[in-house]
């Protein structure tokens, strides 16, 4: 099929299931992932695998990264940072480690069992903050916790995702791990650098220019080029695009290019990205993988709740509030999905499992909210049932009077 006639019919059908998945209560990323399992050789095989839309769904991972670093927001990282950080940890260590033990019983190679580990230690923060949002419970305690825990939860995943490929780089060529892990310190230094000593200059220049729609051209330009910096020292290019997203979210550009990159984003590259990945599910590698969904499936809900829940509880939480925080945890969405379709690209994923790693992603994005709606309607009846503030904003300020930030809101 011709590609430009392909790229309509995504669009269109993505749009159509993105609408009906979210009517039915479920994220809408689904939508466009049951499209290219659909459109895909798994059933109809009306679309293929193309030059064109393997560029335009590596603009689209380049482009959801780079949104996930604008969405950072590290003031409110800062104020929450001590019982983030712990939950954070947590909320990637519990799954990464449960995940590398159970995948090396189950015969996978030391580097495939790390990143599967690595797959299933990420977290959804567009998914968690739409429920939050939904029933009002952003702006609380366990919101404020669970929104920097989530960016945190990326910056750690994605440090980790360079230290699993370079691991696994080095051991098949002729790079020495030294001079990586050099490179890797370079870059961070230039990335510190350039946001101290380049960006406020920069920043100055620009708004002297009469050029249209010069902030997202500049925007675009630093994600693209901090993406090649990456790929071209050896690191994944999403990585370069996720810190020049975190570089502009501290500017006064950040929240204007991050309302302009979601559109464009969302409306072209992500679709084609996410009808991609349903593009290579073939449903013969499922029969022959059950086993796998099932106990993959409930080690993700268990492993990312008891993370999140231990991390709230050692943050002094209450039983309910870290619930509710395991609970935002346990949806992987569209950053496990990048790390699958990564993991595919490197060749530390077969296609074998291939399908098997995204009907788990697909079934923890299923069960997440549904879960996350009912404990917190739960809760809230609960709390109003014995007199409490129903957003627990005032019910534990008490209890963190050492700690005045962890009460606060947004």
């Amino acid at each position: 099929m011709n590609f430009l006639l392909t790229l309509a019919l995504i669009l269109i059908l993505t749009k159509l299931a993105d609408s009906l998945a979210i009517k039915v209560g479920l994220p809408s990323v689904l939508g466009s992932l049951l499209v290219g399992i659909l459109v895909g050789p798994a059933v109809f095989g009306i679309v293929q695998q193309s030059e064109g839309i393997h560029l335009f769904a590596e603009i689209g991972v380049i482009l959801l990264m780079f949104l996930a670093g604008l969405e950072c927001d590290l003031k409110t990282l800062k104020k929450y940072f001590t019982p983030s950080l712990i939950v954070g940890l947590l909320g990637v260590f519990v799954p990464f480690v449960s995940f590398y033990i159970a995948s090396t019983i189950m015969g996978f190679s030391t580097m495939s069992a790390l990143f599967i580990g690595l797959i299933f230690g990420a977290t959804s923060l567009s998914i968690t903050i739409q429920v939050l949002k939904e029933l009002h419970y952003v702006k609380t305690k366990e919101g404020a916790l669970v929104i920097g825990a989530v960016v945190l939860d990326d910056i750690i995943v994605i440090i980790l995702l360079n230290i699993v490929l370079n691991s696994s780089v080095s051991a098949g060529e002729s790079k020495p791990l030294w001079v990586m892990l050099v490179s890797n310190v370079l870059f961070f230094i230039f990335i510190f650098a350039f946001h101290k000593l380049l960006m406020p200059p920069i920043l100055k220049l620009f708004k002297k220019m009469k050029a249209p729609e010069r902030n997202l051209g500049l925007g675009l330009a630093l994600c693209f080029g901090f993406s090649y910096l990456a790929a071209f020292i050896g690191m994944s290019d999403i990585i370069g695009a996720f810190f020049a997203g975190v570089i502009i979210s501290q500017t006064n550009i950040g929240h204007m290019l991050e309302r302009k990159v979601e559109s464009l984003t969302l409306s072209l590259f992500a679709p084609v990205f996410f009808v991609s990945i349903g593009l290579n599910v073939s449903f013969s590698s499922l029969s022959s993988n059950i086993a796998l969904i099932v106990i993959f499936s409930v080690l993700a809900v268990i492993t990312k709740f008891v993370g999140g829940y231990m991390g709230a509880r050692a943050s002094r939480f209450d039983r309910d509030s870290s619930a509710i925080v395991g609970t935002s945890l346990i949806s992987r969405g569209e950053m496990a999905l990048i790390l699958v379709s990564l993991g595919l690209e490197s060749k530390l994923i077969s296609l074998d499992i291939y399908g098997a790693l995204v009907l788990v992603v697909i079934i923890t994005t299923i069960l997440a909210p549904v879960i996350l709606k009912t404990l917190i309607q739960r809760v809230v009846a609960k709390r109003e049932a014995n007199g409490l503030p129903s957003t627990s904003l005032d019910s534990h300020e008490a209890e963190h009077a050492s700690e005045p930030e962890a009460s606060s809101t947004m």
